[in-house]
């Protein structure tokens, strides 16, 4: 017996942005020299516009129609200037097979989101945006256990539909975040330590390939392609539809968030570490240096935040950091017992936003003293701007239950890492021209500063653009393997955007 658990999962919390940015799943592409995938759709093959609106069951929204520049808009404001020839709202996967084929057919660039939160800007184009948000039903099944979630389901979709059950999957704290994206290059949240990622509870995908197929794919059955589901980024081989996860059973924990003086910043970030390191199924923590107001950067203005989930009472939890409370007072010290998801409402973010530029890189252990140094370093070099820098060095925990994978396993590699490293600049319309290109100069020579110091990996969900070595940092050692999968669902390359996977490996 399936129970749907949500349609369009309604919430009071459904603003302008939750309803049109409520995923991730990224993806751009350009067109392949020969057109099969129209031959998979009976009958013949659209041309023009109004030809694929007639096709569509959802809506084909063209500029100067009502909403075009609400569901045009990107998470990241960079790239808002970037507007599409239409948007197709996809209601099931024969909108996808319509949407490729006319694409095809048309050699038309496009690209696929569920929400825009592609920080490098590939979920956005100035061809045919086909956006999977409508399909976000979220069913489960009594029988198997499984949940099957739509592909345009939001963090804050499944947490409405969860609530009630007992049941969670690992997942993100930005609400507007979607499930495509989040599964597709692994998946981090706070219960990644304890119950790994995202993409390690999925059990089986639905997915359209470039020649029109809908195919499932799970451990069985085209497994290269579940492989690739599980860390190998949105938008390389398929439009995805839907994702069977097996979820597993909520507890009460305790969330804190905890804020320091800007004073002993290296000797807390080192014993936050520590502690993450000591008890990685226990804790999980977002660390940080940030700044306490906008302005100029000043290593007295220099707080340390943690803020994170510990399965366990509070009581284990202050006994777990005596070091730290010891070291310095806090001036923000919430320690608190919650059922999960109050926790999980407590620890929501929607942060970045606006205009922004990101990189990151992985850490195996700790992040030591003299490369924190070097960080506090940098961040004094900020050149200036009229926000203040929240995000300048933040560390996520990604070891735990996330290692208990082997890197060759999954698409995602990894594995072996204990923290995330996201290096962060970001302005608004008051900042000139010049300020932001001298902020985005500072945030590149501060991530080849910090490359001495950190894992040569950067975490797909969190593209640049301007990332050296794309490739290699974001599959490592399965770059190979997953170019196999390309060349056996993709010959043609139809997914393709400036960081898709390629056909074959650079020499």
């Amino acid at each position: 017996m399936k129970t749907r658990l949500s349609g369009r999962a309604s919430s009071t919390a459904m603003s302008r942005r939750r309803l049109f940015q409520s995923g991730a799943l990224a993806a751009g592409a350009a067109l392949g020299s020969r057109i099969p995938g129209a031959a998979a759709l009976e009958g013949p093959a659209p041309r023009g516009l109004d030809a694929l609106a007639r096709d569509l069951k959802g809506r084909l929204i063209r500029p100067g129609e009502p909403g075009y520049l609400v569901a045009a808009w990107p998470n990241n404001g960079r790239w808002a200037d970037v507007l599409p020839l239409a948007i197709a709202l996809c209601v099931d996967d024969r909108d996808v097979r319509t949407c490729l084929a006319w694409a095809r057919q048309e050699r038309q660039i496009f690209a696929v989101r569920c929400g825009g939160h592609n920080y490098a800007g590939f979920s956005t184009t100035t061809g045919l945006l086909i956006d999977v948000k409508p399909m976000s039903a979220i069913t489960f099944d009594q029988k198997s256990g499984l949940v099957t979630v739509g592909a345009g389901a939001s963090n804050q979709d499944m947490a409405d539909a969860f609530r009630a059950t007992g049941l969670a999957i690992p997942s993100g704290r930005c609400p507007t975040v979607g499930i495509s994206g989040l599964t597709l290059g692994g998946g981090w949240g706070f219960s990644a330590t304890r119950n790994g990622l995202t993409c390690d509870a999925l059990r089986a995908t639905d997915a359209v390939t470039a020649d029109g197929t809908l195919r499932r794919a799970t451990a069985r059955d085209e497994e290269a392609l579940f492989w690739a589901a599980r860390g190998g980024g949105g938008g390389n081989f398929a439009v995805h539809t839907a994702f069977t996860f097996e979820p597993h059973p909520v507890y009460d924990v305790t969330v804190f968030n905890i804020v320091w003086p800007a004073r002993h910043q290296v000797e807390l970030m080192l014993d936050l570490q520590d502690i993450q390191l000591r008890n990685p199924g226990l804790i999980s923590t977002r660390s940080k240096l940030a700044p306490g107001a906008a302005g100029p950067v000043t290593r007295g203005d220099l707080r340390v935040q943690t803020l994170g989930q510990f399965f366990g009472s509070p009581d284990q939890l202050r006994a777990l950091l005596d070091r730290p409370l010891s070291r310095a007072r806090p001036i923000v010290a919430e320690i608190n017992a919650m059922n999960y998801w109050s926790a999980r409402d407590y620890l929501v973010t929607d942060d970045p936003i606006g205009v922004y530029d990101i990189r990151s890189s992985y850490v195996a252990g700790a992040l030591g003293g003299e490369a924190i140094e070097t960080m506090i370093g940098w961040m004094e070099k900020w050149p200036g701007g009229s926000l203040r820098q929240d995000n300048m060095g933040i560390l996520f925990a990604a070891g735990g239950q996330v290692k208990a994978v082997r890197p060759t396993d999954t698409a995602y590699v990894h594995r072996d890492s204990d923290f995330i490293v996201e290096m962060e600049a970001s302005w608004s319309p008051l900042d000139t021209p010049d300020t932001v290109k001298r902020q985005q100069a500072w945030l590149t020579e501060y991530f080849a500063a910090m490359q001495r110091y950190v894992k040569p990996q950067s975490y797909v969900n969190f593209p640049s653009r301007d990332l050296p070595n794309w490739l290699k940092a974001y599959y490592g050692e399965n770059v190979g393997k997953l170019c196999e999968v390309k060349r056996r669902y993709d010959p043609d390359n139809v997914f393709r955007f400036p960081q898709s996977i390629p056909l074959a490996s650079p020499a």
